[in-house]
């Protein structure tokens, strides 16, 4: 499992509070959602066409500078600075694997 980290401060933060509550809504869905298929915070079109006033919101993120309008979609401003990259969770869940295997071939 990947977490979306967000700061502690978020909710006094001055690009959250001009972005609005419906904004940041999806915000918070899109990077769960980046998170757990490991785009590195890009955000495709069909991610936001698919909520109620995505397109909407998503241009306001952009105005606020929390997201970026990238070719197919946007980019979350700064991913990498608050969460791990596709390739550290790669690396982290190989490490894993070989240390789970490992410990349970210990005894066979």
């Amino acid at each position: 499992m990947t977490w979306f980290k967000v700061d502690d401060k978020l909710s006094g933060h001055p690009k959250a509070r001009a972005a609005g509550n419906r904004a940041m809504g999806l915000w918070v869905m899109a990077g769960s959602w980046s998170a757990a298929y490991l785009t590195d915070g890009f955000v495709p079109y069909a991610f936001v066409y698919d909520h109620r006033n995505g397109r909407t919101d998503a241009e306001r993120l952009v105005e606020v500078g929390l997201w970026h309008q990238v070719d197919g979609g946007w980019q979350f401003h700064d991913w990498n600075e608050s969460n791990p990259t596709r390739q550290q969770v790669e690396t982290r869940r190989e490490i894993d694997r070989k240390r789970k295997e490992a410990w349970r071939t210990r005894d066979a």
